[in-house]
């Protein structure tokens, strides 16, 4: 009973939080590290679940790296908006690896 009090407190904390802000697109440079290979970079795009500065957001994207010929990723993760940029940590699924990614996003104050 607990867990399902627990569970509900908070989807209806995030569901009311997130009501008032937009999705927003994140353009940047992506560097997946870890998995006993070397650090590999590409360029990403992700979708941010809030377009407002200054705000901690999910993160969903795809990536394009560069070394070994080419090859894509898919990823989920976290980040942080700024004004007109973002940085997200995120999960890798595709190629199993943590990443790191930062670039401009479109972002704007509520006046």
């Amino acid at each position: 009973m607990k867990k399902l009090l627990s569970t509900t407190a908070i989807l209806s904390f995030f569901s009311g939080s997130m009501a008032y802000a937009d999705p927003t697109v994140m353009l940047g440079l992506a560097l997946n590290f870890g998995g006993g290979k070397p650090v590999s970079t590409g360029v990403t795009m992700k979708v941010l679940s809030s377009d407002e500065p200054d705000t901690f957001v999910g993160a969903a994207g795809v990536s394009y790296f560069f070394d070994d010929g080419g090859y894509f990723g898919a990823d989920l993760g976290v980040g942080r908006t700024f004004d007109s940029a973002a940085a997200t940590i995120s999960y890798d699924f595709l190629n199993q690896r943590p990443q790191i990614s930062a670039g401009w996003a479109r972002t704007h104050s509520v006046c």
